[in-house]
């Protein structure tokens, strides 16, 4: 329903169609009927615009949704790492040395004691699933002691990122770098609006696009250290974002379910497509 998110599913459509595929959207899990059979479907016409197409088999599903899958077609991602990236509880469990620590409060009754646990003077609350910072709370404890929340919730040390990277930025931040099969794709940069602490580009950050080349060391160390892990579940496509901190660099989240940004943003984005449609056509 967003055209820069129709133009950019249309870019995708082109390289697979390059490629010898056909590419559909579908929409809503209550329309898959198993076995890669859904009951509805959309193709991009000659003129880029989307028309239904009725009822269609595929032999692979790019999950954007979350699917949940009957194990007879091919989904990138998978359960696994949709698991990991999507729980952030679980993120925590299997990264911990790369993250601000983090406690899992079930109870409004627990808040308290968790935000005592936490040193710094802001602390951050968030849903254990999630994404764009929805829901996210950066307050001192008496703050979001007086704030609603839905639980279960997770607690976390606050990340002064304030210092910035140097040669980058100046100030608050987060850094993306996304991996495809074990390969950065692209790194972006992400900044908060003027006043804010949360650099989302949903939530009107601004975005800088990184060569890969131009990755500062200590993020790609960590970015390999988690594709070490995250190896074992096959094929594979997320995003790590981190900030700089007076300790290093730490993880933010990690994120399966990447916004696929259109070609005139970036030449990355470009060769990025045509990757990922290699990837799920050989899938």
């Amino acid at each position: 329903t967003k055209s820069e998110y129709l133009h950019s599913y249309q870019e995708l459509d082109i390289a697979i169609s390059d490629l010898g595929g056909d590419f559909y959207i579908t929409r809503g899990q209550d329309t898959y009927l198993g076995s890669g059979s859904f009951s509805t479907s959309w193709q991009f016409d000659e003129n880029g615009i989307a028309v239904e197409t009725g009822p269609i088999t595929v032999d692979v599903v790019y999950d954007k949704g979350p699917f949940i899958s009957d194990e007879k077609v091919a989904v990138l991602n998978s359960p696994q790492v949709n698991s990991v990236c999507t729980n952030k509880w679980k993120t925590y469990e299997l990264f911990s040395e790369f993250c601000p620590k983090t406690i899992q409060v079930a109870s409004a009754d627990l808040l308290k004691s968790a935000l005592a646990q936490i040193s710094t003077d802001l602390k951050v609350v968030k849903p254990l699933h999630g994404a764009e910072g929805v829901d996210v709370h950066i307050a001192t404890s008496e703050e979001l002691m007086a704030t609603d929340m839905n639980y279960p919730v997770l607690v976390q040390e606050f990340l002064d990122s304030t210092g910035g990277i140097e040669g980058l930025t100046e100030g608050i931040h987060d850094f993306r770098i996304a991996i495809l099969n074990g390969e950065i794709v692209y790194a972006f940069l992400r900044t908060p609006p003027a006043g804010q602490l949360k650099a989302n580009v949903a939530l009107g950050g601004t975005l800088l696009v990184i060569p890969k080349e131009e990755i500062p060391e200590p993020f790609m160390q960590v970015a390999r250290e988690v594709d070490n892990k995250m190896s074992r579940f096959g094929n594979r496509l997320y995003g790590v974002d981190m900030a700089m901190t007076p300790q290093g660099p730490r993880i933010i989240e990690l994120n399966s379910s990447l916004g696929l940004q259109e070609n005139a943003r970036h030449p990355i984005f470009i060769e990025y497509k045509k990757k990922l449609a290699r990837v799920l056509m050989e899938m």
